[in-house]
């Protein structure tokens, strides 16, 4: 390599660092966004109990988030919902709308969209969906190292076949289908009043130490679709 070749080629790298270090320093410099935009999932007005794990590997997020206007970038910001069917993202002021995820939730498909013009916060930004099944007068009581939960079990949508109902058994307050540490499943069950339990003396010893991790132990009773991913859920309770 001659000496200009070198030259030219030092010169070409310097140009490149100083560049990406330019850009860095710009990126850096961003303010964090502090505009909130928030809302819940409701059925006639109740908030719907989903799932709280929220996961971008599995796709896990029921609501997409998308800004419109100049100055943006194409796709989406994923929305994860909490355990009380609730939500809530952090971003830049200016023109949105959100939608549901497609084959994510556990109701019926629903095409809704949500615009919206953010300006420091928007808020009760409420999808109202209408689940295959819902649970309802539920109670719980755990004595004697049995867990007993009753319940309506309300088929909402005729043609819906039910799959399984699920008591899950978690160490810490987020309990669902993908964050538990033990499961029942009762397969049986029809629409109408249920009653269903667990009698924690029957587990295994591997299972009996697993639960006891972290000193806590909660419990939440989930209801499953045929050929629906997510579950509908009761609210967790603290055993």
């Amino acid at each position: 390599m001659n000496i200009r070749s070198f030259l030219y080629q030092f010169l070409t790298l310097a140009v490149i660092a100083v560049s990406l270090t330019g850009c860095s320093t710009e990126i850096d410099n961003w303010d964090y966004p502090s505009s909130t935009v928030s809302g819940q999932f409701l059925y006639k007005g109740q908030p719907m109990q989903l799932m709280g794990t929220a996961s971008d590997a599995t796709g896990s997020n029921t609501i997409q988030l998308h800004q419109t206007g100049g100055n943006w970038i194409q796709g989406f910001v994923k929305v994860f919902t909490k355990e009380d069917g609730t939500f809530t993202v952090n971003t830049f002021d200016g023109d949105y709308y959100l939608n549901l995820t497609p084959g994510r939730g556990p109701w019926v498909p629903n095409r809704d969209t949500l615009r919206f013009s953010l300006k420091a916060e928007a808020r009760d930004l409420n999808f109202e969906v209408t689940p295959y099944f819902w649970i309802s007068n539920y109670s719980s009581t755990y004595k004697d190292s049995v867990f007993t939960a009753s319940f309506n079990l309300e088929q909402i949508i005729p043609t819906a076949v039910l799959e399984r109902v699920t008591i899950s058994l978690g160490t810490t307050s987020v309990v669902d289908n993908t964050a538990k540490t033990y499961e029942k499943s009762f397969t049986t069950l029809t629409a109408g009043i249920n009653t269903v339990s667990l009698d924690l003396k029957s587990l295994s010893n591997a299972e009996k130490f697993n639960l006891r991790k972290t000193g806590f132990l909660f419990a939440r009773v989930g209801v499953k679709t045929r050929n629906v991913s997510d579950l509908i859920y009761s609210k967790t309770v603290k055993l």
